[in-house]
């Protein structure tokens, strides 16, 4: 819970951002980071594979300028998406002040933002508190994609306590500090013991000022809002490198975390410290892939060449099972991209319906979802099986691209 320093009047939030893998979590803490001034944001802390998917939390201390007479600190955490990483997200949920979930609005990824949002519940049941008790907001992420669920449709699924939500486009950084205000303001809000109305109006004014004093003003356009950067990616190779940490055991059971740049708060149970080291450009490198190296990407649109760069990235690393969940990520956007052009104007969702109707061979289908099904639940899995499931990619993706637009 919220922690206070009586002596220098600090208040401490710690907010984690939980959603399905690959949804946006680590890149909308990224933009933060490389938007914030340097002198209120800490060292941005990755455990990350060396593609780039959080292995185990990213970790980002942000000063906050005072609010109504206190200094403010947020500790922003990220939970891994993986499925077989559900010991560190519940881990990562203790203490908790604040969540946002962060969902990934593309039509074929619904079923994994409803398991990790069943995940949520159930994780914050083991640590004896409920979603409706907890400020939280939603992030409708990827909305420049396409495919894409309305969003009152999403809230429909998904928002079942009606709280905040936005829109957001964390590459671009659209929405990403709209969303951490409004995260901070309830967090505020739930630690002010004042319900009253204008109590609240003094806590969200606070708030959006110290906003607009936390930001970067060379991030922001004519008018004082944020302009979108060119590229994530830019920025965060134009501002000190998150700390690469070194190689630890999968178990997270004991640990505890030392916060980077002196911030302080409730903690799990025992040390981790970033360091610099020759791993530093692996884990913070945003490309999975060199710019040399061959890659199929150029057969997929633009827009979901990252995820098939990221296949191949695992593959060269030998990583079978991340290579065949980001396989997955590749066919699920084609099927659900396919799933518009065929069929009546109620267009099938059901993603086996759709690769039939592609002329996809039903069996490879089956023996794909398995291959799927087994690398999420950790069971044995090998190259030869991370290969195939690439394979079955490339024939979706031209599958995909035979249907007449």
């Amino acid at each position: 819970m919220a922690s206070l320093n009586p002596h220098t009047r600090e208040l401490v939030f710690k907010l984690v951002f939980y959603g399905p893998g690959l949804g946006g979590k680590t890149t909308t803490l990224q933009y933060i980071y490389a938007s914030a001034r340097p002198e209120h944001r800490g060292k941005m802390v990755s455990l990350a594979t060396p593609t780039d998917r959080t292995l185990y939390f990213d970790f980002l201390p942000l000063r906050v300028p005072k609010i109504r007479g206190l200094n403010v600190r947020l500790q922003l955490f990220t939970v891994p998406g993986q499925v077989y990483y559900a010991a560190t997200r519940k881990l990562v949920l203790s203490g908790a002040d604040g969540v946002v979930f962060v969902a990934d609005s593309q039509a074929g990824r619904a079923e994994m933002n409803q398991e990790s949002l069943d995940d949520l519940h159930s994780n914050l049941a083991e640590h004896n508190r409920s979603l409706d008790e907890i400020p939280h907001t939603f992030h409708w992420n990827k909305r420049d994609l396409g495919d894409l669920l309305p969003i009152d449709e999403l809230e429909r699924r998904f928002n079942k306590f009606d709280a905040p939500s936005l829109g957001t486009v964390a590459t671009g950084g659209e929405g990403v500090f709209e969303g951490l205000e409004r995260i901070t303001r309830l967090a505020m809000r739930s630690y002010e013991s004042d319900p009253s109305p204008a109590t609240q109006k003094l806590i969200d004014d606070g708030v959006a000022e110290a906003m607009r004093t936390l930001a970067d003003p060379s991030r922001a356009d004519s008018s004082g809002m944020f302009a979108p950067p060119s590229s994530v990616k830019e920025r965060i190779r134009a501002a000190p490198g998150p700390a690469a940490l070194p190689p630890l055991p999968i178990d997270p059971a004991g640990w505890a975390l030392s916060s980077p740049g002196g911030v302080s708060g409730e903690r799990p149970a025992a040390v981790i410290t970033g360091v610099s080291s020759p791993q530093a450009s692996a884990a913070a490198a945003l490309d999975p892939a060199p710019a040399h190296a061959m890659s199929f990407a150029e057969l997929w649109p633009e827009v979901e060449r990252e995820s098939v760069r990221q296949a191949e990235a695992m593959l060269g690393a030998r990583d079978a099972v991340h290579a065949i969940l980001a396989c997955d990520v590749v066919v699920t956007r084609a099927l659900a991209s396919a799933a518009a052009h065929v069929g009546t104007l109620d267009s099938p969702r059901d993603p086996g319906v759709v690769a039939l109707l592609l002329g996809l061979d039903g069996a490879r289908y089956l023996s794909f979802r398995n291959l799927v099904r087994a690398a999420r639940h950790r069971e044995p899995i090998t190259m030869k099986d991370a290969l195939e499931t690439f394979g079955f990619a490339l024939e979706t993706r031209r599958a995909r691209d035979a249907i007449r637009r």
